[in-house]
């Protein structure tokens, strides 16, 4: 196993001990998943899925960025997912966006390398007539 893949799982399994809600980590050839659960009446699912080469989030729809191996060293990969990580389940909100009734653009608000960032995913094609909502869900 890779050290970047090890950087993770050591992160991943210190963060593990503070939750209220228990989360996992599957390990499998190749790859790690973490998967937090909600941890508030509103709160949302996220994961964490680490292989060789990177390290990808998402949450109910929402997907980041890769922390990829080329640019991520592992000291500074794990100190970017405890951010991330201690970001989710204490101040992070997740922002869907629906039209109709089905969602059609996801934004994530949470800490990164001590900034307050939106990150956000939608869908190229959805029903632009559709009666537009928002449902704002938070761990915290």
């Amino acid at each position: 196993m890779s050290e970047f893949r090890n950087s993770f799982r050591n992160v991943a399994e210190e963060f593990m001990a503070s939750l209220s809600v228990a989360a996992e980590i599957k390990s499998e050839k190749g790859r790690d998943v973490l998967r937090i659960p909600p941890q508030s009446e509103n709160g949302f699912q996220v994961e964490l899925e680490c292989t060789e080469y990177g390290v990808y989030p998402s949450a109910e729809g929402w997907h980041g960025g890769c922390w990829d191996v080329t640019v991520w060293k592992p000291k500074d990969l794990e100190a970017s997912l405890r951010e991330f990580l201690n970001s989710i389940v204490t101040d992070a909100e997740l922002e869907i966006c629906y039209s109709g009734s089905k969602p059609y653009k996801w934004i994530l608000r949470h800490t990164f390398e001590g900034q307050r960032v939106a990150d956000e995913t939608g869908l190229i094609f959805f029903n632009w007539f559709g009666r537009r909502s928002i449902e704002i869900k938070c761990n915290a």
